[in-house]
């Protein structure tokens, strides 16, 4: 069954603020979502980010400011608005009486029809034991079940908190293929992820939400310069390294993340070149911004490679 197609944004958030009593979650969110974006929300756990998505479909009432989801106020529309939208919490909850098979049927019910397509595809991928009753399944299968009640509608937004929690390598794999294709068909989809690789496969748009607030765009693009400083060099052998480099980290396999005041090819080219194994710059890794943006910086050391 068809939609009607309007102009207006998917989502339109002006100065959105939520309290909980004296706490406030959300301090102001202004956030734009067009038809047929997927965007991947980043943020570290507290940050707001489940209820911020709870208030898209009028699971909380905002405490102030503007929002319209296909121009609905989910304050007032909260059902039609969830018709048209899956909504993935980042908490698996799922009726444990009922048999697998019942809650797919249950789930699905609330919406105007379903993607048979994606249906079997995920049912024959999770191998789920549909006719058990939940009560039965292990946490992973829970959140597999989920997964298939969530995307398996027909709808026109997904907002997907954390669909990949408690899944393997290959079955994130799958599902990332299963997102890229509900993109491809047109779908606006919101995800947030741990796995930030996911994020930066996927997503077309990222915003980082910190303490309730969306990091600036200006912000993450001077962060983004300041990590193109940055590159990973593994030596081929110890030595002292020349002047002007930053170690800023060691990782597992002795990678050394370096950062340099001007150009790292420029300070690669002081190395004998017999003592370079590999190395990589030019290329800001989602998880560096990450750290940058949400994380205490490690203590920066120079001198010899350790």
């Amino acid at each position: 069954m068809g939609f009607q197609v309007s102009d207006a944004p998917v989502l339109d958030l002006i100065a959105v603020q939520k309290h909980f009593g004296a706490v406030q979650v959300l301090r102001g969110i202004d956030l734009r979502v067009e038809r047929g974006e997927f965007l991947g929300l980043v943020a570290p756990n507290g940050a707001g980010k489940s209820t911020l998505l709870r208030l898209l479909i009028g699971m909380h009432r905002r405490t102030s400011g503007q929002c319209s989801v296909f121009a609905l106020d989910p304050d007032q529309s909260s059902l039609a608005i969830r018709s048209r939208t899956s909504y993935l919490p980042g908490e698996t909850s799922v009726y444990q009486q009922m048999t697998g098979a019942s809650f797919l049927q249950f789930a699905q019910s609330f919406h105007r029809g379903r993607d048979a397509a994606i249906e079997r595809r995920l049912v024959e991928l999770f191998a789920l034991p549909l006719q058990a009753r939940v009560r039965s399944y292990s946490a992973g299968m829970k959140q597999k079940l989920a997964i298939l009640a969530a995307l398996s509608v027909e709808v026109e937004l997904y907002l997907l908190d954390e669909p990949d929690r408690a899944l393997d390598a290959t079955m994130r794999m799958e599902l990332r293929q299963v997102l890229r294709d509900l993109h491809d068909a047109g779908k606006t989809l919101v995800l947030s992820s741990h796995h930030l690789e996911e994020l930066q496969a996927l997503a077309t748009r990222l915003q980082f939400l910190r303490s309730g607030t969306l990091v600036p765009d200006a912000e993450v693009e001077r962060t983004r310069t300041q990590l193109q400083r940055r590159f990973r060099l593994r030596l081929a052998r110890d030595l002292p390294l020349p002047a002007g480099a930053t170690i800023l980290r060691r990782e597992g396999d002795g990678t050394l993340l370096l950062e340099v005041g001007d150009s790292p090819a420029a300070w690669l080219h002081t190395l004998p070149p017999d003592a370079v194994r590999a190395a990589e710059l030019g290329n800001a890794r989602l998880e560096d911004l990450y750290e940058v943006l949400f994380l205490q910086q490690p203590a920066a050391r120079t001198g010899a490679a350790p």
